[in-house]
């Protein structure tokens, strides 16, 4: 297309492992290798091509199996025993790598001669630029080429690869059943380098970094190769590498000639046809390289290379949010272009959104018809089209920023200003009444049946023609009923763009695969998790070809992994989700939305499993990357400090869990008032929270108001109202208002065990819970009698390490010892020290708590050896260690045990007084 789109310039090229053969008038130099010459298992077939310092030969490989590879040797040099060291690390680096992206290294070694050679996949595809070109590839499909190819790069950074020579004819393009598959080759350039030791050039002068080009290979990193990644976006962009004189030299100014400026140098003629190539009008081509495309090559390509993109991972992530409709991080975040976004994200859906927005908001003089019918018209003018598709992104917006929790308590407060008003006598009688409803849900179901139903209807009517674009239509509609907290409504409705889909498209079409996943998503939200899991994992194998990388395929997992833990089974879960977790972070880095949503669900389970250590751990580090990419207000920011905050409280670190609590609470109280169900959510953990730290004056009122306010908003069988009720029944409990405090947990108990079921993870805990405050309240005889049904139960569920097990255990030791019944006593602390054992440790403290209390209850029943071997395994070593050598824990065990003894001993003397004066 453009005069630079010749071959790649040669002067540094090491290996040119793609392009022409060279003939018998070549001008490289004469083939080392000839026809038929055998390289250990390789058998030469032919040289294909040939750089500075070596060639690449076709070749077979006749054992252990037959096959085509390439065979790339440098000639330059030979090695040394010192290099040959070297070269066979770099070799191992080179065959670790695996990725879909990466043409394979199988082999590699040295020649009789000491000349190092590799041997890789045979790739018959054609560089990436060419391929574009002849297959007229259009501008998204080059994108997420790229971006596959991105995710390559990354892979081999991760594996501590450097390619350094990335370009189009390392970056090759083959066609499989119809696919476009993108492989990068010639890595040997990385191993090459790391031979010279610096002291020679790697790359092509056109691809590389400022830091490359300079010579001092020192200051080449992941980023170098992210400045050529960006090089070759531009020349998929429009043919053209970017005219850069003066950017590698100096960063004084910036001359970088970027896609929208090249293109606007071309001939109108040649501009038409470059945008018609990529399937974009001219006008559009423009306004697209200006608006985003720009600031990624620029960004990619800055002369400094901490300006640059992080990673190829960064890179790719902001090319998919390209191809997403999504906020670029390369682009100013200005408020109009966020809008500009969002309306292209939602291009259909917000149309169908308008609907509902106009009907409930009935001023603005539109028929869910006329809207509907505006959808097929947009194709008349594209300014018309752009106008619409704006009004109906901000009216969907609109319509899915209902706070329907909000509406309901407005409704709640309408309602009793207009009993009071008529008839004051009747407003007691009103409130009783209220408190059983959920005025959220009245809110819910008449914007559910008088809008978004009619908004459907009208879909059936107008659009039963085109089914996929009343799919697209239907799938807004879906999307709003689960922002408005209609998961089981939205999940049927997902159910039904996926059969229009899959009746259309097939079902392994992506946007197919996509329904099934929202689908199942609303199915999980809605509490169906044997059907959300049912149905992720059919739609996981029918989208068996999507990629490892591709967000889809680790969404569903996620989803799977979810699914599972919502169905009791967290031990399989958990394994899961590691799994998953490793893999994204390998596929597409610790930045990507999918990675970060993996680790936070992850960290959430490590919790709920009785391993908040290892849970905090991974939020400490997800919080700060959410506030990077996401920014400190986004709701996904906001969730992972509060799940930190839990888990901060959960380690014992209570100063930093009650500081971060009350933060959330004034940022959620600011955003959405003090009785919005978010704001209540972080009021109950505050209250939680101050319990746990002993401030319990504080905590009692905070608690009590979030119990009244999720009544009337969610009413009294709603999980969250549960949950409030329970704490404060540990509110009372701590208080030492035993009576209110069971009365309290038994309803929480009788609430779960009909909807939950008694194996539920829920369950046990406040069964476990009640047992703990009927201990505490004297009734020892009820406690033991519920341990005795629930400890088995727990212990199978929750895992040996749970904490709840471990504390109904020493609950069951205490009731046994106020009843009288020794051997029950030493049987529960026996079973409790294996446990901590088991799960902390000897030394840990709460280990040696369980030692110490179990050589008590031996002592009271003489049996004295027993006692005497705990003591010495467990107690000893604490109280004889270096008291600088413990731990915050263990230093207040041995300071407990100390004291204990001592006024046991000074006890017991006064009674051995006492008795002889009587004597």
């Amino acid at each position: 297309m453009g005069q630079d789109r010749q071959d790649d310039q040669e002067r540094t090229a090491l290996l040119e492992t793609r392009t022409r053969a060279v003939g018998p008038d070549g001008d490289g130099a004469a083939a080392l290798l000839a026809p038929g010459m055998r390289i250990g298992r390789y058998r030469i077939d032919a040289l294909v091509g040939q750089g500075g310092m070596g060639e690449v030969y076709r070749a077979e490989q006749l054992e252990p199996v037959r096959r085509t590879v390439a065979l790339k040797v440098l000639r330059a040099q030979t090695l040394d025993a010192r290099h040959l060291a070297y070269f066979e690390v770099e070799r191992q680096l080179l065959a670790q790598m695996r990725h879909p992206a990466i043409a394979q290294v199988y082999d590699a070694g040295t020649t009789a001669e000491g000349h190092p050679f590799f041997a890789m996949e045979f790739i018959e595809g054609s560089p990436v630029t060419r391929f574009c070109e002849a297959h007229a590839v259009p501008l998204p499909q080059r994108i997420a080429l790229l971006v596959r190819i991105c995710e390559g790069v990354q892979h081999a950074h991760q594996k501590g690869v450097i390619h350094r020579d990335l370009k189009p004819a390392n970056l090759l393009v083959d066609e499989v059943d119809g696919r476009a598959l993108p492989r990068i080759i010639d890595f040997g350039i990385a191993t090459a380098s790391s031979l010279t030791e610096g002291r020679e050039v790697a790359g092509t002068p056109a691809y590389m970094s400022p830091e490359q080009a300079a010579g001092d290979q020192a200051l080449v990193d992941t980023r170098s190769d992210v400045y050529a990644l960006g090089v070759v976006l531009s020349e998929l962009l429009i043919g053209h590498r970017p005219l850069s004189a003066g950017e590698t030299v100096t960063d004084q100014a910036r001359t970088l000639r970027l896609p929208s400026e090249q293109l606007a140098t071309l001939p109108p003629d040649e501009a038409g046809r470059l945008a018609h190539a990529l399937g974009q009008p001219l006008a559009r081509m423009r306004r697209t390289l200006r608006g985003e495309l720009d600031w990624v090559v620029a960004k990619a390509m800055r002369h400094d290379r901490n300006a640059r993109y992080a990673s190829a991972a960064a890179l790719a992530d902001d090319l998919q949010r390209f191809l997403d409709a999504r906020p670029l991080q390369a682009v100013p975040a200005t408020r109009r272009y966020l809008l500009r976004k969002f309306a292209q994200r939602h291009r259909a859906g917000m149309l169908a959104a308008s609907v509902a927005l106009l009907a409930l908001l009935g001023g603005l003089g539109l028929s869910v018809y006329g809207l509907l019918q505006a959808r097929t018209q947009r194709a008349v003018a594209e300014q018309r089209s752009a106008q619409l598709e704006q009004v109906a992104a901000f009216q969907q917006s609109m319509l899915e920023g209902i706070d329907i929790e909000s509406m309901g308590v407005g409704m709640a407060d309408a309602l009793r200003r207009q009993v009071a008003a008529a008839k004051p006598g009747d407003l007691a009688g009103f409130e009783q009444g209220l408190a059983h409803a959920s005025p959220a849900d009245v809110a819910r179901g008449l914007v559910d049946h008088d809008i978004l139903a009619g908004a459907g209807r009208a879909i059936d009517r107008d659009f039963a023609g085109q089914p996929l674009l009343a799919a697209d239509l239907r799938e807004s509609v879906a999307r709003v009923r689960q922002a408005l907290g209609l998961p089981a409504e939205a999940a049927a409705e997902f159910a039904r763009v996926a059969e229009a889909r899959t009746r259309s498209l097939g079902p392994r079409d992506p946007a197919t695969l996509r329904a099934r996943q929202q689908q199942a998503s609303a199915l999980l939200e809605a509490a169906d998790a044997k059907s959300a899991l049912a149905l992720a994992q059919a739609t996981l194998a029918a989208g068996a070809q999507l990629a490892p990388a591709d967000p889809l395929r680790l969404r569903l997992r996620l989803l799977e992994a979810d699914a599972v833990a919502a169905l009791g089974d967290r031990a399989r879960a958990r394994a899961s989700l590691e799994r998953l977790r490793a893999d994204a972070l390998e596929l597409r880095g610790e930045r990507d939305p999918a990675t970060m949503d993996i680790t936070n669900n992850l960290a959430i389970l490590l919790g709920r499993m009785g391993e908040p250590e290892a849970g905090r751990r991974l939020l400490e580090g997800l919080v700060p990357l959410r506030t990077q990419v996401l920014g400190e207000a986004h709701a996904d920011t906001l969730s992972s400090l509060h799940n930190l905050a839990v888990m901060r409280i959960m380690t014992g670190d209570k100063v930093g869990a009650v500081t971060l609590q009350r933060g959330l609470v004034r940022i959620q109280t600011r955003r959405l008032g003090a009785e919005h169900p978010h704001t209540l959510g972080e009021r109950g953990n505050l209250a939680s929270m101050l319990t746990d730290s002993g401030q319990l004056e504080e905590a009692l009122p905070i608690a009590q108001s979030v119990l009244e306010a999720r009544m009337r908003v969610l009413g009294a069988a709603h999980p969250q109202t549960l949950r409030a009720r329970l704490n404060l029944a540990t509110v009372h409990a701590r208080m030492q208002r035993f009576d209110a405090a069971i009365a309290l947990q038994r309803e929480v108990v009788d609430a779960r065990l009909r909807l939950l079921g008694a194996r539920h993870p829920d369950t046990l805990f406040i069964e476990l819970n009640l047992a703990a405050t009927l201990h505490q309240a004297g009734q020892s005889r009820a406690s033991l009698d519920l341990l005795a049904r629930v400890l088995p139960l727990a212990r199978e569920v929750l895992g040996d390490k749970h904490p709840q097990v471990h504390m109904g255990y020493d609950i069951r030791a205490q009731d046994a010892a106020d009843l009288g019944d020794g051997a029950l006593e030493v049987a529960s602390w026996r079973t409790l020290l294996d446990l901590r054992a088991a799960a902390f440790g000897a030394a840990d403290a709460r280990t040696v708590d369980a030692a110490w209390q179990l050589e008590g209850a031996l002592r009271a029943r003489d049996a004295t050896r027993e006692a005497d071997a705990i003591r010495q395994r467990f107690v000893l070593p604490l109280l004889r260690a270096d008291p600088g050598s413990l731990d915050e824990a263990r230093a207040a065990k041995r300071r407990d045990i100390e004291q204990t003894e001592r006024e046991e001993a000074r006890a017991a003397a006064a009674q051995r007084v006492a008795a002889s004066a009587g004597r």
